[in-house]
């Protein structure tokens, strides 16, 4: 049966090998945020939000990381990399840190581990701000994100994220998870956003979702990754019902949310057209943000023609044991 995690802080300690936590270490820059989130307070002006905000959402293992690292890399943005992330609370502190520390990024590595990626300059998912920001600290937060959305304090993270963006001096490209729960409303405070959802063969999603819990946990009924709102239905059964629900369940919502946002917000890409032809989904990403809000974001540097296209071939026994599930759920939609 499925291993119960009320709080993702409890889910992460139980993290093994490289992708577990180092506790003194998050101790120590929890107090570290503690300390400048003051400081940093007092740094902010009251900023209008000049350029777009490009936020990535998809289904776990879709390929979210590979489209943030091409908007990241490729367009003239600003991202948070793998030092700012370390100042959750206090970003411009970061991101002027990293200027003076770590320097401008070099060449783009187009490279990851489920999301994480190796170099101080490449870019960082910034859970923990996310996490802060959208009140996003147990399941339960996640399964009741919509009744508890007006108790998000909205006006001081515009407030913030439009003092980043204006430290940057240009648009603001992350892969936003947890901002997927409120997707119509971040549009809508932050004024303008394309929201840009990547898809992904379900199979092979089911597949790499079953080897991250094995990889992190070194136990299949751990929970790994992002919940729907229907994680009570979900919680202490089988895996194998786990996964195919949260590949289910999660990508209806994200398709109704994408919805309310509105069509000329949002750009839908594949996984095989993000690696067939990386340019083409750069230039759709840049054509919806002109098309949306008269502001074209330049290219920094062309991206590869091609990414490798991975797909679990060889793991044809496991996704036979997902594929009946899958379309159990999809037969029971309305």
């Amino acid at each position: 049966m499925a291993t119960e995690a009320g709080r993702f802080d409890e889910l992460y300690a139980k993290r093994q090998g490289p992708y577990a936590k180092e506790p003194s270490a998050e101790e120590f820059l929890e107090g570290l945020n503690e300390y400048l989130q003051p400081r940093e307070l007092r740094l902010y002006r009251d900023y209008p939000v000049e350029h777009p905000f490009f936020f990535v959402v998809g289904l776990p293992r879709s390929g979210t990381t590979l489209i943030s690292q091409l908007l990241a890399y490729c367009l003239d943005a600003g991202y948070v990399n793998n030092f700012v992330a370390r100042f959750w609370r206090a970003p411009v502190h970061g991101i002027r840190l990293s200027r003076v520390i770590v320097g401008e990024p070099g060449e783009a590595e187009f490279e990851s581990d489920y999301a994480r990626t190796k170099r101080l300059t490449d870019i960082h998912e910034y859970g923990y701000f996310w996490r802060h920001w959208l009140e996003k600290h147990t399941f339960d937060d996640v399964v009741r994100a919509d009744e508890r959305e007006d108790e998000i304090d909205w006006p001081a993270l515009k407030r913030t994220l439009a003092n980043v963006q204006q430290e940057f001096g240009k648009p603001f490209v992350a892969k936003n998870m947890l901002g997927a729960y409120h997707m119509a409303k971040l549009r809508d405070v932050l004024e303008q956003v394309v929201w840009v959802y990547i898809e992904r063969d379900p199979l092979d999603v089911a597949v790499s979702i079953l080897d991250a819990r094995r990889k992190y946990y070194s136990d299949p009924n751990a929970w790994w990754s992002y919940v729907p709102p229907e994680y009570p239905l979900l919680a202490g059964r089988d895996y194998r019902e786990q996964i195919a629900g949260q590949i289910h369940y999660l990508a209806r919502f994200y398709d109704r949310a994408l919805g309310e946002v509105g069509s000329e917000a949002v750009v839908r890409v594949t996984y095989d057209q993000l690696c067939r032809d990386p340019a083409a989904v750069l230039d759709a990403v840049a054509t919806r943000a002109e098309s949306a809000y008269g502001r074209r974001p330049s290219i920094r540097q062309r991206p590869p023609q091609t990414f490798p296209f991975r797909a679990h071939r060889d793991r044809e026994a496991d996704k036979e044991t997902f594929r009946p599930l899958l379309a159990s759920l999809q037969a029971e939609d309305p």
